[in-house]
């Protein structure tokens, strides 16, 4: 690879009301040698800003605070190295792409990587699951708490509380409840928690599937409602999605 270089333009989308720009999110990338260019060329035209970096480098990159995620697309155990060094030195938002159809997930997955998408995943796809990674990872300066009713949500802390109880809540069910709190009591759909939470989007052939909403949303009636099957929280819009009523 040769030296970092720096993506070369503006961010394509507009800014509302007509201001300045924003910020493009700055990715490295982290790819075998001579099969990065088409990669590379495609984020930037999803909009991203996309940095190379020679291999001993890359560390220093993330700690610099030069950029906002790393995306590894190189061979298994390559990855599994850079991912674990980077655990090491860095809390960076970590996405890998696989090289390799063989390869399972689910080992980057609990080693701590943020996400973790197939060979065969569009560059649309890889470009929206990396937007869906920084949003996730984004918290607001001071740590957010949210609260409403009997619902505490502290989300520097990934702590949530029902009724003064710690209830434990896996990452998507978190990023749901979260998403629909945030809402207070206006409906959330099932795509805009595919797309939201999951990093799914409905322009393409893997929008995912609706019913994994559902699914989530039962589990969060298990532990929130004392009559899961008649919920007082968590409502179904029939037809449109799901709301939250404190």
């Amino acid at each position: 690879m040769h030296a970092v270089e720096p993506y070369p333009g503006r961010s394509p989308f507009p800014s509302p009301g007509g201001g300045p720009a924003p910020v493009a999110p700055r990715v490295l990338v982290v790819a075998t040698e001579g099969g990065c260019s088409a990669l590379v060329e495609a984020l930037r035209g999803q909009g991203l800003a996309v940095l190379l970096a020679p291999d001993e480098s890359v560390v220093q990159q993330v700690e610099s605070g030069a950029v906002d995620l790393v995306l590894l697309h190189t061979d298994g155990p390559r990855a599994r190295e850079d991912l674990a060094l980077l655990r090491t030195v860095s809390a960076v938002p970590v996405v890998v792409a696989l090289r390799e159809a063989r390869v399972s997930p689910a080992g980057f997955l609990e080693s701590g990587a943020d996400d973790c998408v197939a060979s065969n995943v569009t560059r649309t796809e890889l470009a929206a699951r990396i937007r869906a990674v920084l949003r996730r990872r984004q918290r607001p300066a001071g740590g957010e708490v949210l609260r409403s009713g009997d619902f505490v949500m502290d989300l520097a802390r990934h702590l949530f509380l029902y009724d003064g109880t710690v209830v434990h809540l896996p990452p998507k069910e978190f990023g749901l409840l979260e998403l629909m709190l945030r809402r207070d009591g206006r409906v959330v759909s099932r795509e805009e928690a595919l797309e939201l939470v999951w990093g799914h989007r409905q322009d393409n052939a893997r929008g995912g599937d609706p019913t994994t909403v559902d699914v989530h949303v039962k589990r969060l009636r298990s532990k929130v409602e004392l009559d899961p099957a008649n919920p007082e929280h968590l409502l179904t819009v029939r037809g449109l999605g799901y709301r939250f009523e404190p």
